[in-house]
């Protein structure tokens, strides 16, 4: 919905077919566009299978390894995990704590980001509608950013870390936390996803689309113009993506 919506405001066709890749519409420059809406963007899903073969994965450094060894610190199956959950979360921690150092690594954490948000480069823009994802066409407005500054924003203002277990009954270091220096706040994680039978042993990484925003626009500054209506273009934007 949310790409065809941004398709038809910029003349541009949905990519239709397996969207791993980010090439979520096509514009009339034949530019690819990676399409975000909701609160929150799941930005990748990944099991087993997916981190030994993906290519780019594995020359990020340890990073696929590393999530590798977080998914086996895992039981085989869901039942063997809902049977002993601490043992679980306990064998997980020193390897979520090698994967927030590992991507703490100033030239790991750009080519993790170019990877995750942009699969490499295949696209070309993050195209953003903050609202709503069901929102009706007409309250929709689209705010483009060139890729290379969306990766150079992120990797200027987060901080990696990890999660604290502040509370009773939590277990610390079960996730990578993003946290922005604009404020403080948190506004992604990566975790190991064990909440049913058909989810288990993935890698899920998320990030929060309006604390994103934050961040995009305080780097953009005024470098912001209306290229298509209700379509704003920031920064490298305004000059290679015209209407």
């Amino acid at each position: 919905m949310n790409e065809e919506h941004f398709a038809d405001a910029i003349g541009g066709k949905v990519q239709r077919g397996n969207h791993t890749d980010k090439k979520d519409v096509i514009d009339a420059r034949d530019n690819s566009h990676s399409v975000k809406a909701g609160e929150w963007w799941q930005i990748f899903l990944y099991g087993e299978e997916r981190l030994k073969t993906d290519i780019i994965f594995q020359i990020l450094g340890d990073v696929a390894a590393i999530m590798l060894d977080c998914l086996n610190a895992y039981p085989a199956t869901y039942e063997e995990y809902l049977a002993d959950k601490n043992a679980a979360k306990q064998a997980l921690r020193p390897h979520m704590r090698r994967l927030a150092a590992e991507l703490s690594k100033p030239r790991i954490f750009k080519g993790f980001l170019d990877k995750a948000l942009f699969d490499g480069g295949n696209a070309q823009y993050l195209s953003i509608y903050p609202g709503p994802a069901k929102a009706p066409k007409m309250e929709k407005d689209f705010h483009v950013f060139a890729k290379d500054d969306v990766t150079t924003a992120l990797l200027n203002d987060l901080t990696i870390a990890n999660s604290l277990g502040q509370y009773r009954g939590q277990t610390p270091e079960q996730k990578v936390v993003f946290k922005s220096n604009l404020n403080g706040k948190q506004i992604g994680e990566i975790e190991a996803r064990h909440d049913s039978a058909q989810h288990f042993r993935e890698m899920k990484f998320r990030l929060n689309s309006p604390k994103v925003m934050k961040i995009l626009e305080a780097d953009a500054g005024n470098q912001k113009k209306e290229v298509f209506e209700r379509v704003t273009a920031y920064g490298k934007a305004i000059r290679t993506f015209k209407a």
